[in-house]
């Protein structure tokens, strides 16, 4: 405990890292450490911190786990050094460090100068427009685990950046408790009028901004996170929050975790709502964006959502050039999520049901009064019914053994129940078989199992089902020069258009 105090109080006295005597209070830091180390099992900082006050002593710690690993850049090397295994965690497909300001021709002299006894295969890892991860991917190329399973979004969101940029490997397992739900989870919302003014769209900016206002007003979103994505560089998300700061009071955004900005700043966040703006307009449509640093920050962009994702808009898709491939497809998304329809199964309807004991415990659920869905789509699992009680209680039930589908039907049951289980789900299992012989015992144990779950006949429950939603709104040049005065820009949000497809 003393030396970790000793730690503390020379962290602290480090600040900034820009007084007289920095040097020593380091020095403090690392000899504190050295013995603190022996008492603390894990250790978390960031990497300019691990350099400062930590020893340089190589397998100083038995593992070393880099998250992010992806926007690391060779200012990590000196973490991995002091670690006896590595745990490197990344994404390719995310943003990643670049060289911004460093000549091409000076990046190879210094490479050619201080790399040439480097190994062949690595010295192009080892440029600082490469990231940690590129270099772990190269250097350990036999032993990397693709993570599948995603927790984040739900699936209407996460299922742009699963078909554009990982083809479709990821399995999203998400679904959100009635609390949580925000329907419908995607809005795209066509600004008319929309001008772009070099980086910057003001009738987009000022949409969000009373947008935002709107829902901090709501109970609905009243404990939610609130997040702003430019699609266009840095400046527009500094105009939506300087905005922000006028309409909104200081408490207001705290209580919300509004954060504007690019999606370099997203990398690694998440909010329950998040808006897009993508800036361009028909009178300044701008380069199409085809580089991997676009599609990069394109998949960061439209995977911070977790419950609803807001586009932001002044083009329609005819608009943009053929070349546009992200902003045509993000588009596209937001009009037609899924490949198939069949995706969608978020209805109610004895015909969804595939046998006779699932249709017979429907009729029971819905005789009895219980909030129910049959097959509910948790990614790429179909659950056959999901029941919901008060408190976000829910229980899944699996029907089994009406119809023969050979050994590997059950194994693929299993293992959907332990994945889903793994995210805190609960199941109730009943066989054909026992049903037949059984059948008021089978029930009696399913309205006990979820008695004791907490979950009673509730016949008020609705569901909505609408996954997208299109939204119109006016704003003309002559009105925005008033939006800067409150009751002004709150009588326009009334007047507003809603179109809701199904």
């Amino acid at each position: 405990m003393i030396s970790l105090q000793n730690y503390l109080n020379a962290i602290q006295r480090i600040g900034k890292g820009t007084g007289k005597r920095v040097h020593r209070f380091r020095r403090e830091a690392r000899n504190a450490a050295l013995e603190a180390q022996k008492a603390v099992p894990c250790w978390i900082m960031p990497h300019h911190r691990i350099s400062e006050t930590l020893p340089a002593e190589i397998g100083s710690f038995d593992l070393v786990i880099i998250d992010e690993a992806s926007q690391s850049d060779l200012s990590a090397l000196p973490v991995l050094l002091r670690g006896s295994k590595l745990l490197i965690v990344g994404d390719d497909r995310q943003v990643a460090p670049q060289a911004i300001g460093m000549e091409e021709d000076r990046l190879k002299e210094l490479m050619n100068k201080h790399l040439e006894d480097q190994i062949p295969a690595f010295r192009n890892q080892l440029s600082p427009d490469r990231s940690i991860y590129d270099l772990a991917r190269v250097v350990f190329a036999k032993n990397g685990v693709m993570l599948k399973e995603h927790f984040r979004c739900v699936a209407p969101i996460i299922e742009y950046s699963k078909k554009q940029f990982y083809k479709h490997e990821l399995k999203p397992l998400r679904l959100p408790l009635a609390s949580e739900v925000i329907a419908p989870p995607l809005v795209d919302v066509k600004v008319k009028n929309g001008r772009r003014e070099k980086t910057i769209n003001s009738a987009e900016i000022e949409f969000i901004v009373q947008d935002i206002a709107r829902i901090c007003n709501d109970q609905r979103f009243v404990d939610r996170s609130i997040g702003v994505v430019s699609l266009l560089g840095q400046e527009q998300a500094n105009k939506i929050w300087d905005r922000l700061l006028e309409v909104l009071e200081t408490s207001v955004l705290k209580k919300h975790r509004i954060v504007c900005g690019d999606a370099r700043m997203f990398q690694g966040r998440e909010r329950d709502v998040i808006y897009l703006s993508m800036v361009v307009a028909p009178n300044d449509l701008g380069s199409p964006l085809s580089s991997e640093v676009f599609s990069q920050r394109f998949n960061v962009a439209a995977s911070r959502a977790r419950d609803q994702m807001v586009l932001v808009r002044s083009v329609e898709k005819n608009d943009l050039l053929s070349g546009d491939y992200l902003r045509h497809s993000l588009i596209d998304h937001f009009s037609q999520p899924f490949e198939s329809n069949s995706n969608n199964l978020h209805s109610i309807g004895r015909d969804l049901c595939d046998s006779r004991l699932e249709r017979e415990i429907f009729d029971w659920l819905k005789s009895s009064g219980y909030r129910f869905r049959p097959k509910v789509a948790v990614g790429i699992h179909i659950v056959d019914f999901v029941v919901e009680g008060v408190s976000d209680k829910r229980l899944a039930i699996e029907c089994d053994g009406d119809k023969y589908q050979g050994p590997e039907s059950w194994t693929q049951s299993i293992e959907k129940q332990r994945a889903l289980e793994r995210t805190g789900w609960k199941f109730w299992r009943c066989f054909a078989s026992s049903f037949i012989l059984s059948r008021d015992k089978i029930i009696d144990e399913l309205e006990a199992t979820l008695r004791d779950y907490g979950i009673l006949p509730d016949t008020e429950f609705e569901y909505n089902d609408k996954i997208t939603a299109t939204k119109e709104v006016n704003v003309s040049a002559s009105e925005l020069i008033e939006l800067s005065k409150v009751r002004k820009f709150k009588r326009i949000l009334k007047s507003s258009i809603w179109l809701f497809d199904q």
